[in-house]
């Protein structure tokens, strides 16, 4: 029996960290996230308090979809809301949290200028977290 080609997995995410509560972020922006705790809610993987706020907005792509998608799909939400974010950036992280899961051979990744220009309009900072997956028994 042959294994599977090892396939590329993307993903993107929006994610606020920083002072006060997820609440006052959901309010602020009118947008519910796909994911949020409070500082000293009880992690379910861990067992211990959180440290930190936190919010986030998936792009709502499946992770088999470009990173571009993914990228273009959350700066076209966030346009919208560039006067709550600034509201927001002088005292929280506001960042795209980029994720890509690779064969071996490699990836690189392109920001157009348009991205960039979006991105930084919107006070967001970039990480991208990649990652090469050179075995079948990895798991995403």
């Amino acid at each position: 029996m042959t294994s599977p080609p090892l396939t590329t997995r993307e993903y993107a995410y929006f994610h606020i960290t920083g002072p006060g509560t997820h609440e006052h972020v959901t309010a602020l922006l009118g947008v519910k996230p796909s994911e949020a705790w409070n500082a000293g809610d009880i992690s379910p993987r861990t067992g211990k308090p959180r440290k930190f706020m936190s919010w986030r907005l998936r792009s709502g792509l499946d992770d088999t979809h470009p990173l571009a998608e993914h990228i273009a799909q959350i700066l076209q939400s966030l346009r919208p809301k560039a006067d709550a974010l600034r509201q927001l950036w002088a005292e929280h992280d506001l960042t795209l949290q980029c994720v890509g899961y690779f064969p071996p051979s490699g990836h690189g990744m392109h920001f157009d200028r348009e991205q960039v220009r979006q991105a930084s309009m919107l006070g967001l900072a970039l990480d991208l977290d990649f990652y090469y997956v050179d075995d079948y028994e990895h798991e995403i």
